[in-house]
């Protein structure tokens, strides 16, 4: 079995990168593009999106469990991934019928007919990366390879390429183009791992409740996730839409942090699971649920305190309008993170899908409530209310959902308060950090480093048992170097 160490690594250092990438990226096509540009490939995006929810059903969370439990046997493994492979055939046939009719016949979508049709690999490029067979097998590996290769290619083809505002259509086809050659690379790499199964030994019809119940929860999902930006863009102008997007993409970059260790863990909690073994099981979720806590609760804060700074830097002064927005959808850096721990780590790998699909059903529908009312009156700002209003809720329901399982974890006890008690210790200390206006960077730097000590130093006065143990593992190794 892989080593949870290296995959925990290797997914850290993808989600590194994607903060990385993203710093390299963003603040250069924000400036070239201008808002208007962002805004045009963004609303594609959004669009396209649905489509891609719709093919890939629910297929990318049900798959990795599915293979994370039948791993060590190649036969099984083999035929769960060609019956999934067959589902998305034909679920991606349909969608690119409907994605066509859409662009073609309704008159809102065929003017910006160029971004619709160069963005529309997009769809089958999803549907087939199985990202979710390799996750499930647990080799991050080849995930982080290819990742890093690729992102490195979007960096130099973006920078020759994206020179003016004209420039949005490569920018996009840019991403299409790079995405293609990642889903071939995995296409073709998949033949390591699985080999032919007859057709007429595959069971399809096995798969099909679980992925529509999972399906429903992730449309309930992604309604929230791209309704902000559908109907800022509806609603509002393509600048706004480029506002909200600078201050949810850097949001969205910090919630992959926090929520890095639940993409590792999941399967290996699977593999426990079905191999009954309890106490590695519930080690694992704890650990999984501190990490949210001790890294959600900062984050959250301290883009409240440096918010002026982080959009300065990451998307230029043309975007200072968004400053606001950015506090606004900074809790739901914690809510997206115990919402994934207790989603999908209680609920989801306790074959209880229903009640985690109920739960983000009801919140996609106050998000869309929320929008209707907001977005007119407030416009970027109003969606990003709307986000929070609707995470939130949407946690308080799965906790409620999953209250049998909190016996097995400390999501209530007082060492999970230390890490709020450390957190408002240290947004207290930062308000009282100078702001230096002739170096924006410096500034924010300072506050990062003041932050973190403040918030390590709190968290160890109060003995909190992860960062007792780091500390007790440092201090061994340490030793061990010494007499060695």
């Amino acid at each position: 079995m892989t080593s949870l160490k290296l995959n925990y690594s290797l997914t850290t250092v993808r989600t590194v990168l994607s903060f990385f990438f993203p710093l390299i990226i963003f603040p250069y096509v924000s400036r070239i593009l201008e808002p208007s540009g962002i805004g045009k490939v963004e609303f594609a995006n959004s669009i396209v999106s649905y489509f891609v929810l719709f093919t890939a059903l629910g297929i990318p969370i049900y798959g990795m469990r599915e293979i994370a439990r039948v791993r060590d046997n190649k036969e099984q493994c083999s035929r769960a991934a060609l019956e999934l492979s067959f589902i998305l055939l034909i679920t991606t046939i349909t969608g690119y019928v409907l994605y066509f009719v859409l662009i073609n016949f309704v008159p809102y979508f065929n003017i910006q007919k160029d971004i619709f049709f160069i963005i529309a690999p997009t769809i089958f490029l999803s549907s087939f990366n199985y990202d979710w067979f390799y996750q499930g097998i647990e080799n991050q590996t080849y995930i982080t390879v290819r990742f890093i290769i690729i992102k490195l290619l979007q960096i130099i083809l973006i920078f020759l390429l994206v020179k003016n505002t004209d420039h949005y259509l490569r920018y996009a086809a840019i991403f299409v183009g790079l995405n293609g050659i990642s889903s071939l690379f995995n296409i073709l790499y998949l033949r390591k791992y699985i080999h032919f199964v007859p057709y007429n030994t595959l069971n399809f019809s096995r798969h099909i409740k679980s992925v529509l119940i999972i399906f429903a929860s992730i449309v309930a999902v992604n309604v929230y996730m791209q309704l902000d930006v559908t109907m800022t863009g509806i609603v509002c102008t393509d600048a706004e839409v480029g506002l909200y997007t600078a201050a949810n993409r850097i949001i969205r970059i910090v919630i992959a942090v926090v929520t890095v260790f639940s993409t590792v863990i999941t399967p290996r909690l699977e593999n426990c699971r079905n191999n009954n073994d309890v106490e590695a099981y519930n080690r694992y979720l704890n650990l999984s649920l501190h990490y949210v806590l001790i890294f959600g609760i900062p984050c959250c804060l301290g883009i409240i305190s440096i918010s002026k700074d982080v959009i300065t830097l990451f998307a230029g002064e043309k975007y200072l309008a968004s400053v606001i927005t950015i506090k606004l959808l900074s809790p739901i850096i914690i809510f997206v993170g115990l919402a994934s721990f207790v989603g999908l780590q209680l609920l989801f790998l306790n074959r209880e899908e229903y009640k985690y699909t109920i739960a983000v059903s009801i919140a996609a529908v106050v998000n869309a409530i929320c929008n209707v009312i907001l977005i007119p009156r407030y416009a970027q700002n109003g969606a990003a209310l709307g986000t929070v209003i609707a995470e939130g809720i949407g946690l308080i329901l799965q906790i409620v959902f999953a209250r049998k399982y909190f016996s097995n974890v400390d999501f209530f006890s007082f060492n999970s308060l230390k890490y709020v008690i450390a957190g408002l210790c240290m947004y207290f200390i930062l308000q009282f950090v100078p702001y230096i206006k002739e170096n924006v960077m410096l500034h924010c730097l300072l506050c990062i480093t003041i932050g973190t000590v403040v918030y390590a130093s709190v968290l160890i006065l109060l003995k909190e048992k992860l960062i007792l143990e780091l500390i007790s593992q440092w201090r061994y190794k340490k030793i061990t170097a010494n007499k060695q």
